[in-house]
């Protein structure tokens, strides 16, 4: 009987549970049948204060952006004019420093900029410029036509850490579009001593910067750059370089895509990627090669069979001679490239490979291609073999970048 009893009160339960909720379906159903006529039901006093509350909040969460910014009327209309309305000019910027991390300032005596890069703050006074500055020192000279330039400059260190500062943080760029690493360890000036010092925090160094250019070249700007893993950089421009660069007076690279035959299509058994580009080996020919997102151009300005060296510790072994080609480098990239004479190779017809003379001084047809060339730049210098008296060339490779495929290949014809 107590099971009985437990059964029944369960179904009491039950039932009364299922006509609970019976009801409340049909109360949402009047409800809802009601909502959805076309009268709008009287609200009631509760309700219309809620919804007098909640309006404003809820008008400025969906009103557009543009009226959350200003309360002010909008525009009255213009009448329509047969041209559009002028567009304010764009502000004029150089064509090099474009990161936004750059600073730029004027290339005279008296100048200061800072430079952030990171936690790292520098600034920089340039105190003394010296066109065709003189040494003291009888083996410091500027070879013939050329002459030296020289910047008296102030380093402090606004920063964190310690930081080596030295010559080989600058480079300057002439108008004639060609870059300048520094003079290194230049002596015997007045101005003062060599750039090349320690600067702990808070803490400053004094010191010259000396470039040796050709006499008819002029400054185009002058570059300090603290460390080459960032983008941050220095730029004293000249005083007319924005009119330089609008007037197409300073020269910059021509080639915007490769040049030359692709790899594939040049028939040879050598230099057969796509990304290659085969052009003949002869002066004044030119090609260019894309190594991603860098294009480099060289051009062939002349050739040297059995060229030679008024050093008299440059001579070539017995039975030897010296190879000698003479380029011009353009970079048409968008980074900084550092050119260290390893690009090079030789491949004589006889199928021996060549690397190029480590040391090779004392040519007349000038000093050995090396040294940074930035975004824009050129370098100009010469890259000698030493092989064979009988030997001929095959080809002559530039390989800036040993991890892609790219390779410029001047062909013996």
């Amino acid at each position: 009987m107590e099971e009985v009893s437990k059964m029944r009160r369960l179904m009491k339960i039950l039932l009364i549970g299922a006509g609970g909720l019976l009801a409340i379906c049909v109360l949402l159903a009047v409800v809802m049948s009601r909502g959805g006529g076309g009268g709008n039901p009287t609200p009631t006093p509760a309700q219309a204060q809620r919804a007098a509350t909640q309006a404003p909040a809820e008008a400025v969460a969906t009103a557009p952006a543009a009226s959350r910014v200003t309360e002010a009327p909008a525009p009255t209309a213009q009448p329509a004019t047969s041209s559009p309305a002028a567009q304010p000019a764009a502000t004029p910027t150089l064509p090099w420093g474009t990161s936004k991390e750059d600073v730029h300032t004027t290339l005279a005596e008296g100048q200061s900029a800072e430079l952030v890069d990171g936690k790292e703050v520098y600034r920089l006074t340039l105190e003394r410029i010296v066109d065709g500055a003189a040494s003291t020192n009888q083996f410091q000279r500027p070879k013939e036509g050329n002459r030296y330039l020289l910047f008296a400059l102030v380093v402090e260190n606004a920063g964190t850490q310690a930081h080596l500062i030295t010559a080989s943080n600058f480079q300057l760029r002439t108008t004639a579009g060609f870059d300048y690493d520094a003079v290194f360890a230049p002596t015997g000036f007045e101005e003062g001593e060599g750039l090349s010092q320690e600067i702990g925090p808070g803490g400053k160094a004094r010191g010259i910067v000396v470039f040796e250019i050709p006499e008819g070249e002029q400054p185009l700007f002058l570059k300090f750059d603290p460390n080459s893993f960032t983008p941050a950089e220095l730029y004293f421009d000249a005083p007319n370089a924005l009119e330089l660069a609008q007037s197409g007076a300073v020269a910059q690279p021509a080639p915007a895509q490769p040049e030359g035959t692709p790899g594939d299509q040049a028939g040879k058994s050598w230099g057969t990627s796509k990304n290659d580009r085969h052009v003949p080996l002869a002066p004044g020919q030119s090609g260019a090669i894309a190594d991603g997102k860098q294009i480099y151009r060289v051009t062939i300005q002349n050739i040297v069979d059995g060229a030679t060296s008024s050093n008299p510790f440059v001579q070539p072994k017995e039975g030897q001679k010296f190879w000698l080609v003479q380029v011009l480098f353009e970079n048409a990239g968008t980074s900084s490239i550092h050119l260290v004479g390893n690009e090079w190779a030789l491949r004589t017809q006889d199928g021996f490979d060549y690397e190029p003379e480590v040391i090779a001084t004392g040519f007349a047809e000038g000093e050995v291609l090396s040294g940074e060339v930035g975004p824009g730049g050129k370098a100009q210098g010469i890259v000698v073999f030493q092989i064979p008296q009988d030997a001929q060339p095959l080809f002559l490779k530039f390989d800036p970048n040993p991890l892609t495929s790219a390779e410029l290949y001047f062909d013996a014809q």
